[in-house]
């Protein structure tokens, strides 16, 4: 191994390194560590006309995917609002009866409650600063 080909390598472990120490996550990893901080605002909100909770943090539990709301992606599009579905990897309309007027705890990400049985049970659109 010539010594350029050597310094390149431990350049790129360098950069993985620092990728690891700076907190550079992969999205499955931030979801375990990030919004199972959101599970008190989550217990809270209640499904738009009804008494029912939007139930919990979308969490890992034992290699089994538990609870039903986590941050998402969400835009406008034609004046409704559209949420990234990251389970099925598609974005999708969020109803406007579904919307929640609720303090966002994410910011800048949505928030989006979801069943694959259910469909979007509540969302709360990301804080645009408005």
């Amino acid at each position: 191994m010539t010594v350029r080909l050597a310094g390149k390598l431990m350049t790129l472990a360098a950069a993985a390194i620092a990728i690891r120490v700076t907190g550079i996550v992969t999205p499955a990893v931030a979801q375990q560590h990030h919004h199972p901080h959101h599970k008190d605002f989550y217990r809270l909100w209640k499904q738009p006309g009804t008494n029912v909770s939007c139930c919990d943090a979308r969490i890992e539990a034992e290699g089994i995917e538990v609870g039903d709301c986590e941050p998402t992606r969400a835009e406008v599009r034609g004046g409704a609002w559209w949420a990234w579905l990251r389970q099925e990897r598609r974005w999708i309309p969020v109803p406007d009866g579904k919307i929640l007027r609720e303090r966002n705890p994410g910011g800048q990400d949505g928030q989006l409650c979801w069943t694959p049985v259910g469909g979007v049970l509540c969302f709360v659109p990301p804080d645009t600063g408005g």
